[in-house]
Protein backbone atom coordinates (compact mmCIF):
# COMPACT_ATOMS: atom_id res chain seq x y z
CA UNK A 1 0.00 0.00 0.00
CA UNK A 2 1.20 3.02 -1.31
CA UNK A 3 0.73 6.71 0.35
CA UNK A 4 -0.35 9.57 -2.20
CA UNK A 5 2.46 11.85 -2.82
CA UNK A 6 0.74 14.48 -0.61
CA UNK A 7 -0.27 12.50 2.03
CA UNK A 8 0.12 15.06 5.17
CA UNK A 9 -2.60 17.62 6.01
CA UNK A 10 -1.03 20.90 6.30
CA UNK A 11 -1.05 23.58 4.03
CA UNK A 12 1.99 24.58 1.02
CA UNK A 13 4.73 25.72 3.82
CA UNK A 14 6.37 24.05 5.80
CA UNK A 15 8.43 21.35 4.87
CA UNK A 16 9.34 17.99 7.15
CA UNK A 17 12.96 16.60 6.64
CA UNK A 18 13.59 13.56 7.28
CA UNK A 19 16.98 11.87 8.91
CA UNK A 20 18.08 10.88 5.05
CA UNK A 21 18.15 14.08 3.87
CA UNK A 22 20.12 16.08 7.02
CA UNK A 23 22.90 13.17 6.13
CA UNK A 24 22.96 13.72 2.59
CA UNK A 25 23.24 17.85 3.09
CA UNK A 26 25.82 17.93 5.91
CA UNK A 27 27.81 14.56 5.45
CA UNK A 28 29.63 15.78 1.64
CA UNK A 29 30.46 11.88 0.61
CA UNK A 30 29.39 12.68 -2.64
CA UNK A 31 26.44 10.50 -2.36
CA UNK A 32 23.96 10.26 -5.57
CA UNK A 33 21.49 12.33 -3.33
CA UNK A 34 23.29 15.07 -2.03
CA UNK A 35 22.53 17.41 -4.57
CA UNK A 36 18.51 17.04 -3.95
CA UNK A 37 19.10 17.04 -0.11
CA UNK A 38 20.96 20.55 -0.71
CA UNK A 39 18.20 21.86 -3.02
CA UNK A 40 15.85 21.32 -0.21
CA UNK A 41 17.62 23.18 2.37
CA UNK A 42 18.39 25.70 -0.27
CA UNK A 43 14.88 26.23 -1.19
CA UNK A 44 13.76 27.10 2.29
CA UNK A 45 12.84 30.33 3.60
CA UNK A 46 10.85 32.35 6.49
CA UNK A 47 7.39 31.22 5.27
CA UNK A 48 8.48 27.75 3.64
CA UNK A 49 10.98 26.56 6.68
CA UNK A 50 11.90 23.21 6.75
CA UNK A 51 10.79 21.41 10.17
CA UNK A 52 12.91 18.90 12.33
CA UNK A 53 11.18 16.68 14.74
CA UNK A 54 13.28 15.61 18.15
CA UNK A 55 13.71 11.94 17.08
CA UNK A 56 14.87 12.73 13.80
CA UNK A 57 17.45 15.02 15.41
CA UNK A 58 18.48 11.80 17.66
CA UNK A 59 18.62 9.69 14.68
CA UNK A 60 20.74 12.10 12.60
CA UNK A 61 22.80 12.47 15.83
CA UNK A 62 23.29 8.78 16.12
CA UNK A 63 23.94 8.51 12.51
CA UNK A 64 26.62 11.25 12.74
CA UNK A 65 28.32 9.28 15.64
CA UNK A 66 28.01 5.67 15.06
CA UNK A 67 27.89 5.86 11.07
CA UNK A 68 29.65 8.50 10.04
CA UNK A 69 32.39 8.47 13.34
CA UNK A 70 32.22 11.86 13.65
CA UNK A 71 33.49 13.77 16.85
CA UNK A 72 31.08 14.68 19.75
CA UNK A 73 31.87 18.59 19.03
CA UNK A 74 31.09 18.56 15.08
CA UNK A 75 27.72 16.57 15.50
CA UNK A 76 26.85 19.43 18.07
CA UNK A 77 28.06 21.62 16.08
CA UNK A 78 25.91 20.87 13.27
CA UNK A 79 23.04 20.73 15.49
CA UNK A 80 23.86 24.05 16.72
CA UNK A 81 24.23 25.54 13.14
CA UNK A 82 20.58 23.96 12.64
CA UNK A 83 19.24 25.36 15.45
CA UNK A 84 20.29 28.83 14.83
CA UNK A 85 19.03 28.70 11.25
CA UNK A 86 16.28 31.35 10.40
CA UNK A 87 14.65 28.58 8.44
CA UNK A 88 14.61 25.90 10.45
CA UNK A 89 12.14 24.78 13.00
CA UNK A 90 11.65 22.03 15.57
CA UNK A 91 9.23 20.65 17.41
CA UNK A 92 10.57 21.74 20.51
CA UNK A 93 13.28 24.56 19.64
CA UNK A 94 13.75 26.21 23.29
CA UNK A 95 14.78 22.07 24.42
CA UNK A 96 16.93 21.57 21.64
CA UNK A 97 19.18 24.75 22.67
CA UNK A 98 19.00 23.79 26.27
CA UNK A 99 19.84 19.92 25.37
CA UNK A 100 22.92 21.67 23.19
CA UNK A 101 23.76 23.26 26.48
CA UNK A 102 23.65 20.39 28.10
CA UNK A 103 25.39 18.60 25.89
CA UNK A 104 27.96 20.97 25.89
CA UNK A 105 28.83 20.84 29.41
CA UNK A 106 29.28 16.53 29.50
CA UNK A 107 25.76 15.06 29.18
CA UNK A 108 25.25 12.78 26.10
CA UNK A 109 22.76 15.14 23.46
CA UNK A 110 20.02 12.68 23.12
CA UNK A 111 20.06 11.68 26.86
CA UNK A 112 19.85 15.56 27.39
CA UNK A 113 17.03 15.99 24.48
CA UNK A 114 14.91 13.75 26.93
CA UNK A 115 15.76 15.67 29.78
CA UNK A 116 14.52 18.87 28.74
CA UNK A 117 11.37 16.76 27.76
CA UNK A 118 10.91 15.79 30.69
CA UNK A 119 11.24 19.18 32.09
CA UNK A 120 8.80 20.63 29.75
CA UNK A 121 6.52 17.98 31.43
CA UNK A 122 7.44 18.78 34.83
CA UNK A 123 8.39 15.40 35.23
CA UNK A 124 9.13 15.36 39.36
CA UNK A 125 12.28 13.08 38.33
CA UNK A 126 14.20 10.87 35.73
CA UNK A 127 14.96 7.23 36.47
CA UNK A 128 17.54 5.36 34.75
CA UNK A 129 20.36 2.74 34.34
CA UNK A 130 22.56 4.79 32.81
CA UNK A 131 25.26 6.32 35.50
CA UNK A 132 26.57 8.76 33.42
CA UNK A 133 23.35 10.03 32.52
CA UNK A 134 22.18 10.33 36.57
CA UNK A 135 25.47 11.81 37.08
CA UNK A 136 25.49 14.40 34.66
CA UNK A 137 21.42 14.89 34.41
CA UNK A 138 20.85 14.57 38.27
CA UNK A 139 18.67 11.73 37.04
CA UNK A 140 17.89 8.89 39.76
CA UNK A 141 19.99 5.76 39.14
CA UNK A 142 18.02 2.55 39.86
CA UNK A 143 19.12 -0.87 39.73
CA UNK A 144 22.01 -1.18 42.51
CA UNK A 145 24.84 -2.91 41.01
CA UNK A 146 23.48 -3.47 37.72
CA UNK A 147 22.94 0.06 36.31
CA UNK A 148 25.31 0.24 33.46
Amino acid sequence: MHAPPSSLPGPPGMIGIDTNVLLRTFIGDGDPHEPAAIAVFQGLSKTEPGFITQATLVEFYWMLRRGYRRSKAECLNIINRLAMSPVIEFDDGEGVIRALLLAEDGADFPDALIHTTFEQFQCAEAVTFDRKAAERLGWRLIGGDEAA
